[in-house]
C-alpha cells in the first residue's frame, strides 16, 4: 500500500541514486580541491546557515572524518539561539564578512558551502568573499530551487561563485510528500542528501591522498583501542588553526 511514508522512502532512494550518477564528476572535482588544499597545509571550512549548519557540526571532530575541517559555526545563524530571528539574519548584508573575518580562510584552504536555496545574503557573500580571497568553493544546493528563486527574487546565488557545484536534486521549497488532497507538503530531502555528498567528498578527499602517498589526517573513534592516542596527535597538529578544537 501507497503511504506518505512509503513515498519518502522512494524519492530518498531516487535522489541517492541520480546523486550517484549525476553528481559523480562534480563530487570527485570538489575532492580534487579539497585534496590539493590538504596536501598543500591548508583547513576544509564547512558553512552553512540554518538547518545547513547541521553540515558544519556533521563533519567536525568525526569518527572516519578529516581532521583539517573548521566548522563555520556561528550562534546567531542558527536555530537554538531563535530561530526566527536566525531566518531574518540569514538575509541580511555584511553579516558575512563579519564570520569570514572572524575564521580568517586563507589560500590554500577550501570552503564546502551548504545552501538549499542559494539566494539568501550571508550564504551568497560568503561564497562571493571566499572566491575574491583565492579559496576553493564547493557549494551544495538544490539547482532546481537556487534556479527558480532567482528567477522569482531577482537574485544573485551561491552558483555564481563556486568552482564546483553539487546538486542535491532537491524539489521546490524541499518538502517532497504530498498530504492527501491538500497542497501541503512534508519530508524535506536536502539534508539526508546533504550528509550524504558530505561524506563522499570526505571518501574521495581521503582516497586521493592516500593514493598519492599522502596520509590524510583521519580522526578514529576514541573508544577503539589507540583511539584516543591517535586522535590526540591530531588534535595537537590543528589545535592553533581550528578555534573549536
Amino acid at each position: 500500500m501507497k503511504t506518505p511514508c512509503s513515498e519518502f522512502l522512494a524519492k530518498v532512494r531516487e535522489i541517492i541514486a541520480r546523486i550517484e550518477e549525476e553528481e559523480r564528476g562534480n563530487i570527485e572535482k570538489g575532492a580534487e580541491f579539497l585534496a590539493r588544499s590538504i596536501r598543500e597545509g591548508g583547513l576544509i571550512h564547512v558553512f552553512g546557515t540554518g538547518h545547513s549548519h547541521i553540515f558544519a557540526e556533521e563533519a567536525f571532530f568525526r569518527a572516519g572524518g578529516l581532521a583539517c575541517i573548521n566548522p563555520m559555526l556561528e550562534p546567531s545563524l542558527m536555530l537554538h539561539t531563535g530561530a526566527v530571528k536566525s531566518s531574518i539574519l540569514e538575509d541580511r548584508g555584511g553579516i558575512a564578512e563579519v564570520i569570514f573575518e572572524h575564521f580568517g580562510p586563507k589560500p590554500p584552504d577550501s570552503l564546502v558551502l551548504f545552501s538549499n536555496s542559494g539566494v539568501n545574503s550571508v550564504p551568497v557573500e560568503m561564497a562571493m568573499l571566499a572566491k575574491k580571497r583565492g579559496i576553493s568553493v564547493i557549494g551544495v544546493g538544490s539547482k532546481r530551487y537556487i534556479e527558480y528563486l532567482k528567477k522569482e527574487k531577482n537574485r544573485e546565488s551561491i552558483m555564481e561563485y563556486c568552482d564546483v557545484f553539487i546538486d542535491n536534486k532537491g524539489e521546490i521549497g524541499d518538502a517532497c510528500v504530498e498530504l492527501g488532497d491538500s497542497m501541503q507538503r512534508i519530508g524535506p530531502t536536502s539534508t539526508i542528501a546533504g550528509a550524504l555528498i558530505l561524506h563522499l567528498l570526505v571518501i574521495e578527499t581521503a582516497l586521493r591522498l592516500a593514493e598519492e602517498g599522502f596520509p590524510p589526517p583521519i580522526f578514529v573513534s576514541g573508544n577503539l583501542p589507540g583511539g584516543k592516542k591517535a586522535n590526540r596527535k591530531l588534535i595537537e597538529q590543528y589545535r592553533q588553526f581550528i578555534r573549536m578544537l
